[in-house]
């Protein structure tokens, strides 16, 4: 059984878009994350949404058919949870400090702080 790489397999993946408000054009720019020039415009999300979704399907076609890579959006299954954080020992000191202070672990106290970051950008 082959393996095989092909439009429906591409856009199966949980791709990450993008709409930004463009004062100058009067409406949103969309872009698909992974993949550098993949964008379209709409003056309204839905007509936006529907914009990259097309533009999508052709920079994906585009690309099977010259055979260019095609970066992967990230999968969640390939991440196992264990992060390697490396830090001043000052700033160590203050983090276990803060963690005492607060009655939690250094991991809780930090995987707080992360989930804090991330709801702000978000």
């Amino acid at each position: 059984m082959t393996n095989k790489k092909d439009l429906d397999y591409y856009l199966g993946l949980n791709w990450t878009y993008r709409f930004e408000w463009s004062d100058e054009d009067g409406g949103y720019v969309a872009s698909v994350a992974e993949l550098d020039g993949c964008l379209s415009f709409g003056e309204t999300i839905e007509e936006a949404t529907a914009m990259i979704k097309d533009a999508l399907i052709s920079y994906i076609s585009c690309s099977l058919e010259y055979n260019d890579n095609i970066p992967e959006p990230l999968k969640a299954v390939d991440f196992k949870g264990n992060i390697t954080f490396r830090t001043t020992g000052e700033q160590h000191y203050k983090i276990a400090k803060r963690a005492k202070t607060l009655g939690i672990s250094i991991n809780s106290f930090i995987e707080s702080a992360v989930e804090q970051k991330l709801k702000e950008i978000a």
